[in-house]
Formats: C-alpha cells, structure tokens, sequence
C-alpha cells in the first residue's frame, strides 16, 4: 500500500539513500494521523499565515564519546537569540548524562508543545530509541512538516540524502531543510565525563575548553542560519555564552519549568534506551 499520492509527498519516503522508513513506522503513522497528507497539506497552506516562525532539529541517536553531543545545547543556544525551537533526539545514556543533573529527563511528559514554545521559546522531545535511523528522521520530519509554524529545518544525521528528493520537499512545503552529517567531528572525550559545571562557565579545565571551542564550531552552522550571521559572528556570539553562562541560565529555566511540571502530577511514561 503506497503511503502518498503525489510525487512531492512520496520525496519524504524517497529521501534517504539506500534505505526507506519501515512499514511499521509507516503503519504508526497512519494510525496516529486520521489523515496525513490531509495534515501535511493543511501545515503547507497555513505556513504563510503563521506569526511565529519555529526552527526543527532532529537529531540522530547520540552515542558514548560522540562529539556530535554538542548539538545538545544547540536548543538553549538559539532560544537564547528569542527564535523558538523544537529539538529531538532519541534517549541515550549521553544525553541523560547532561540533562538529568536538572531535571528528570527520562519521563516522557504530556504536555502541549505550544505552551512550552510560548512561554520559554524551546521544547526538548527525546523519543524512545528506534530501530533504525532513516524510521527516527522519517517520524521526526513528518511531525515537523505538519506544524504550521515550522519554517527551518535541520536533520543531524549519519545517512546520505537524495538531493533531488530534499529540493522537491522544500519548494513543496516551502521550508528549509539543512542536513548535518554526524559523526564528522573528531571526539576529544575518550570516556572522559563532561562536567556541565565546567562546561557551562567562566572557570573551565583544559578539557572543557577544548568542548567548548568544538560545540560552538559544531553549532554555528545552525546558529548562522537562524540568526543570520557569518559562520564565524556564529561560533564567537555561541563561545561567549559558553563563558557567560547563558546557555546554563536558559537551561536552568527550562529544567525548572519541566521538573515542575513533572512534580505536579503531569502523566508521563518513562523513555526506554535499548
């Protein structure tokens, strides 16, 4: 049974390389949206008439000693500029590490996204780990384009991208989507632990320092884009918030915001990590 009709929706089954979403992240799909393409449409249409203009960022499975962890703060960083932004990224063991000292990360909260954008220009969704990484992009794609309000896209990820099928999608739905191969940034961790306390302030080792000058080279692409800087303005502005303790202040706030909605009996499951 074929997912799509037209040619521009079925781009989004086309556009990995060598592999396509499961049938049974298809199935789900189907299950979860009385009628996608129908939603897809409606986010395309009512696109223009959005207010607010959302950053997406999905991110593929974050594993021990992987660089590509700096995209972590990448949300904190770009909520900092006052631009709202939905990040994504299946649960792992890294990310808990980081985000657990503030707040109970591993409980999957029923909240509605719309309130957290509105009151703290960000929302973490760290999803359950999936089998494969095409179905994780695939869901977080589909849940991105069917959001009136997305208008920039970013898909962090090991997998090769059809380009043809990327440019369809984006003159279709009229959004910007940047793929970022992970896995290209060499690790300095080698099962060394990150201290957020050093990482995230004035005083840092010389371990942290070395983080915090490749997190910020990691991000700026992102920041650039977003805020409209040159790669460089975009590394300097992200390095001084390292030392600033900006992205440490934005955090703060929203672990806060989360962990009391947790403690205020909000229902939730805990996220599962193969």
């Amino acid at each position: 049974m074929t997912m799509f009709i037209t040619r521009e929706l079925n781009a989004l089954i086309r556009l990995f390389q060598g592999c396509v979403p499961s049938q049974a992240v298809q199935e789900q799909l189907r299950v979860e949206y009385v009628n996608l393409e129908a939603t897809l449409l409606r986010g395309k249409v009512l696109r223009d008439f959005s207010t607010q203009q959302v950053t997406y960022i999905a991110q593929a499975e974050i594993g021990e000693d992987d660089a590509d962890l700096g995209y972590l703060f990448a949300p904190f960083i770009i909520a900092n500029l006052n631009q709202p932004v939905i990040y994504t990224t299946p649960v792992t063991a890294a990310v808990l590490d980081i985000l657990c000292p503030y707040y109970q990360a591993e409980k999957r909260i029923n909240l509605k996204i719309e309130e957290v954008i509105n009151s703290l220009r960000l929302y973490i969704d760290l999803v359950d780990s999936p089998e494969a990484e095409a179905d994780f992009l695939f869901r977080a794609l589909i849940k991105a384009l069917c959001r009136t309000d997305v208008f920039q896209i970013f898909l962090v990820t090991h997998l090769q991208v059809d380009q043809e099928q990327l440019h369809r999608l984006e003159d279709y739905f009229d959004v910007n989507i940047e793929v970022i191969g992970a896995g290209r940034a060499d690790t300095v961790l080698s099962g060394e632990l990150i201290n957020t306390r050093k990482l995230l302030f004035k005083n840092k080792d010389e371990l942290h320092k070395t983080l915090c000058s490749l997190f910020s080279g990691l991000n700026a692409r992102l920041v650039a884009q977003v805020g409209r800087f040159s790669s460089s303005q975009a590394a300097h502005l992200i390095e001084d918030m390292f030392y600033s303790e900006h992205i440490f202040e934005k955090l703060s706030v929203y672990a806060e915001y989360m962990q009391t909605r947790i403690q205020n009996g909000a229902s939730f499951k805990i996220l599962s990590m193969r």
